[in-house]
């Protein structure tokens, strides 16, 4: 303790101290910077007796430390002695530079207790070129930072901005680069920053890989078709009505002897419940639809096999429906089929709607509709548009409500109420599709009212137990016309496939444990698709800055304003 006499140079926690005073246990030291202390001997180290002027002690210049290596010839001094030796002065100033050389570790080793050695040459060789290439490493770092603030980086640069794209595609949760940008690590945050950077254009669409999806359909192999016998219905005039562009005809309609027929693809014969292709299809839930592509549920060759009117005769799953004169519907046939099927757009149907069969569909299912009128169907007619991404434009196409459009749709719907009033009478465990019924009473003359009804619709919601679906008017109902596209209909098809067959069906426990994980899956489909198109929107607006159009206000909470722009059918 002798030594630590007051006035002494000391290192406390690598910053210089001063000893103030020295009791029998404790010694009160006065640190660079002003405060004071009292500690026990084995937490300082002593450097030198002083008296200290200041703290920190006045810097010295830097030796030449490989003459002093030289002259050490691999001997290990004294601490005092290796001071004297770079410094040539005993003085708390030489101490203290000397103790800030040794801590630095390139050309010496040891310690103020245990004296002080040269390292070998080769060492100090390899810690200098580290640190040469640590500072090289910082200042490239930093002239990175600087380029990427002025938006000006480098063709190098452009793989050091993957941590950036990743956080941009929720894939992580930060980037080094946006903490040293002093920007928060959000990947709205990160897109932003790569569009300006130019890294990104505007049709690089995050969304999918934000929501975990990826954009590959399914390369499992498909099963070849079963030999099973097959009702012929070639002689009918079958119609496959759909847009323009469609690529995935899944239903037909016919009209024969005074039946409805609603002809659907099949892939259910081949995908069979339980198999690897139908578990793969629980998976996915459905198709996804976005502007720049579309992700199918099964295998693209499926829509090649079963897509009605992509081959000369198409196997299918025929649903043959008597429409009431009151207008309910009646399934009297379901049977495995053979069909020949014609493909029109809506817009060839239009020219046909006065020939047979479309005159005959048309008169059955206008009765259909009524009574779906009657028993509270909302007939909900807000804008709808189609928005495809053609040679980098967004192009956005309004969806028109025609005559040829209602009626595939009634059509449809009436082979979903038939099935489904079918399954019932027959005890046939099925996936039935049901929406509670809108309690509030809300007028529908004007756009803002059919807005404020959509809102106030519950979800549908699948489940094995028949019962209103309020939306639609039918109760009950099944969905069972896009089994290529959605799971839920190829399950409903899986079912009444055995019950055909006389197999054993499935339970509603068996149902169950895969419609509700594939609706679970549908929902996040659903709901991506929102997100893209509007994301697509965007860039639409962007690629069209002398746009102009109607906007439609149709709903006001307090100060929030929503609008629809008819022609978009685009709401903000």
């Amino acid at each position: 303790m002798q030594k630590y006499n007051a006035g002494a140079l000391v290192v406390y926690h690598g910053k210089s101290a001063q000893v103030s005073a020295v009791s029998a246990d404790k010694i009160e030291i006065r640190i660079e910077g002003g405060a004071s202390k009292s500690v026990r001997a084995k937490d300082i180290e002593f450097l030198h007796p002083g008296p200290v002027s200041s703290l920190p002690p006045r810097a010295l210049p830097e030796p030449d430390c490989c003459e002093i290596m030289e002259l050490m010839e691999g001997e290990t001094f004294p601490f005092s002695e290796f001071a004297e030796l770079l410094y040539s002065e005993n003085t708390p100033a030489s101490f203290w530079a000397a103790y800030q050389l040794l801590s630095q570790g390139i050309y010496f080793t040891g310690s103020p207790a245990d004296g002080v050695k040269a390292r070998p040459k080769e060492e100090i060789e390899a810690e200098l070129a580290a640190i040469r290439a640590k500072t090289q490493a910082k200042e490239q770092r930093a002239a990175l930072l600087d380029r990427i603030r002025s938006g000006a980086i480098l063709p190098q640069d452009r793989p050091l901005m993957s941590e950036i794209e990743q956080l941009a595609y929720g894939r992580s949760e930060n980037s080094r680069l946006m903490r040293e940008l002093e920007i928060e690590a959000t990947p709205e945050k990160a897109h932003q920053l790569l569009l300006r950077l130019g890294v990104w254009d505007e049709l690089a669409d995050p969304y999918p890989a934000r929501a975990g999806i990826e954009l590959e359909n399914p390369s499992l192999a498909l099963p070849p078709l079963p030999d099973e016998p097959r009702e012929d219905l070639t002689d009918m005039i079958s119609l496959a009505i759909d847009n323009e562009g469609s690529a995935d005809p899944d239903d037909a309609i016919s009209f024969a002897d005074g039946l409805l027929w609603v002809h659907v693809a099949d892939p259910a014969s081949v995908v069979t419940y339980g198999s690897e292709l139908d578990l793969a299809c629980v998976r996915s839930g459905a198709n996804l639809y976005l502007p720049e592509k579309i992700v199918h549920m099964l295998p693209p060759e499926a829509t090649a096999v079963f897509g009605l009117g992509l081959n000369e005769i198409s196997p299918a799953l025929s649903f043959g429906i008597r429409i009431t004169e009151e207008g309910s519907a009646i399934l009297e046939k379901c049977v495995r089929s053979r069909v020949r099927v014609e493909r029109l757009t809506y817009a060839g149907a239009a020219s046909r709607m006065n020939e047979s069969p479309l005159t005959e569909i048309a008169s059955a299912l206008e009765r259909f509709r009524r009574k779906r009128e009657v028993d509270g169907a909302m007939f909900i007619r807000l804008p709808e548009a189609d928005i495809q991404l053609v040679g980098g434009k967004v192009a956005v196409t309004p969806v028109e409500v025609t005559p040829e459009r209602e009626l595939v749709a009634n059509a449809m719907l009436a082979a979903g109420a038939a099935v489904a009033v079918f399954a019932v009478e027959h005890d046939i465990p099925m996936p039935f599709a049901t929406q509670p019924a809108v309690e509030e009473k809300v007028p529908c003359d004007s756009m803002s009212d059919m807005y404020a009804l959509r809102r106030l619709c519950p979800p549908s919601v699948v489940r094995t137990s028949p019962g209103l679906h309020a939306g639609l008017g039918l109760n009950p109902y099944i969905r069972v016309t896009s089994p290529l596209r959605r799971y839920v209909d190829l399950l409903a098809h899986q079912q009444l496939r055995r019950w055909i067959a006389g197999e054993e069906l499935l339970t509603s426990e068996q149902l169950e444990e895969h419609f509700l994980s594939s609706e679970k899956e549908s929902a996040v489909r659903r709901k991506l698709e929102r997100q893209v198109d509007d994301f697509w929107m965007q860039v639409f607006f962007r690629q069209n800055p002398e746009w102009s159009g109607e906007a439609v206000l149709v709903n006001r909470v307090d100060d929030r304003l929503t609008f629809l722009i008819p022609s978009l059918a685009y709401e903000f």
